[in-house]
């Protein structure tokens, strides 16, 4: 990311709103050398202030009375659109946080209490997503400016239309670095989201990531292209999102596969296609998010569709998550060897799971060689485990730590192993990269 020389700059202006004014006295003492402070308590009156001065950021606070967080910041971008708006939010706020991500167009939200550090990195994050902005609008108008006047001067000597082309270059590769910022700050937000999700539903950290890589390596082994893998990739990631309309008891039935929550209610993939739908350039992954708890003959939600009629990544992600929940699933109390689950998502092939896709699948999980992807993390059992295997996550037993992430398994820990399941009549799953 670029470094901004912000001692060339005049300060930024940011408007703090919150109803506490403890609140926005601490926030305008910390704040104050780095940005120029308009503070309010009251949404209307930050309101009537937008309708006739420029701000560069707006901060405000989630919860408030008469109007919230997120209906002032999606009223505020009628006044001033262009302004990076930012949230503070408690962690019982996040189904308003993802209204307001929605309605306001929230660069990011922080949690309160806040730290410091925290929440000056970024605030500079937000300066320098603004800034960014300015100069890409700026860069973009340049650029057809030059091109206009480059059809004017079509004429003019050699030289001094090669010496524009190299200005043109230097403008375009400084436009490419904006446009690859702006990619990293997609993914940031993806990551954002995945983490939400793994806290709603108590996940460890990586889970959706492990699982939307062996669905991308499944779409990628029947041969389908890089847009369509990539759309797997993001559907698979984001899979769990409807979890925020739940109750936590609906959560828990989700959990158990082929489950689907009554019809009085949507379910949550429904949920979650309809969340990811509101962003544009998000719709292209609702149907696969949406069906993915389609049964392939038909009696699945919530459009019981059958067979190739449901979306092939909706038949790919059924697939992984439901091995995945059998053998390693957090909310999981009966959890399954590999062999076992295997064996018990065999017998319901085309009748909750497409046999084919099914059967690519398990052999991806034997074939480590055949991958083409360095991060993808395997689910083995210790008869598949061999000596040199890399362990991806830690392996407790009855709650000890027996062996730690990185790890290199050799010949003596497979023998242990194989005693342990042996004296104590238990099948191990261990994640190998």
């Amino acid at each position: 990311m670029n470094n901004f020389e912000y001692t060339s700059l005049p300060p930024l202006k940011l408007l703090l709103l919150d109803d506490e004014p403890d609140i926005i006295t601490a926030l305008t003492r910390f704040l104050r050398k780095q940005y120029e402070i308009v503070s309010f308590n009251k949404g209307i009156d930050a309101l009537a202030y937008l309708e006739k001065n420029d701000v560069d950021i707006i901060m405000s606070d989630m919860r408030m009375p008469t109007m919230d967080g997120a209906e002032f910041l999606s009223l505020s971008r009628q006044w001033r659109p262009d302004a990076v708006r930012l949230l503070l939010t408690g962690h019982s706020d996040i189904e308003a946080t993802i209204k307001a991500i929605n309605e306001g167009a929230i660069f990011t939200y922080m949690a309160k209490p806040w730290d410091n550090e925290d929440l000056k990195l970024k605030i500079k994050k937000a300066s320098e997503h603004y800034l960014l902005k300015k100069e890409r609008d700026a860069l973009s108008a340049s650029l057809m400016e030059a091109n206009h006047h480059l059809e004017e001067l079509n004429s003019c000597l050699e030289l001094k239309v090669a010496e524009r082309t190299k200005e043109l270059e230097f403008s375009k590769q400084k436009l490419l670095a904006s446009l690859d910022i702006q990619r990293e700050l997609l993914h940031d937000i993806l990551d954002m989201m995945s983490a939400t999700i793994e806290y709603r539903t108590g996940s460890n950290e990586g889970d959706l990531k492990r699982i939307a890589l062996q669905a991308r390596t499944l779409a990628e082994k029947i041969g389908l292209d890089e847009n369509n893998c990539r759309s797997i990739y993001l559907s698979t990631l984001l899979h769990e999102i409807g979890v925020v309309g739940l109750s936590d008891d609906a959560i828990e039935e989700r959990y158990v596969p082929g489950a689907n929550t009554h019809r009085s209610e949507e379910s949550y993939p429904e949920i979650g296609a309809t969340i990811v739908g509101r962003i544009k350039r998000m719709l292209f992954l609702t149907e696969n998010i949406k069906h993915q708890n389609e049964n392939y003959d038909g009696s699945g939600f919530p459009d019981h569709l059958v067979g190739e009629k449901i979306p092939v990544g909706s038949r790919i992600i059924r697939i992984v998550k439901d091995f995945d929940y059998l053998i390693a699933g957090v909310r999981n109390k009966s959890k399954m060897s590999i062999y076992h689950a295997e064996s018990w998502m065999r017998d319901k092939a085309d009748t909750w799971y497409d046999k084919k896709l099914l059967e690519i699948f398990f052999s991806i999980l034997v074939k480590k060689h055949d991958a083409t992807h360095d991060g993808l993390i395997y689910s083995v059992g210790v008869e598949r485990l061999k000596s040199g295997d890399v362990l991806a996550r830690d392996l407790v037993i009855n709650g000890n730590l027996m062996l730690k992430a990185g790890q290199h398994v050799n010949q003596k820990i497979i023998e242990c192993l194989r005693h342990h399941e042996q004296n104590y009549n238990t099948k191990l799953t261990l994640f190998t990269v």
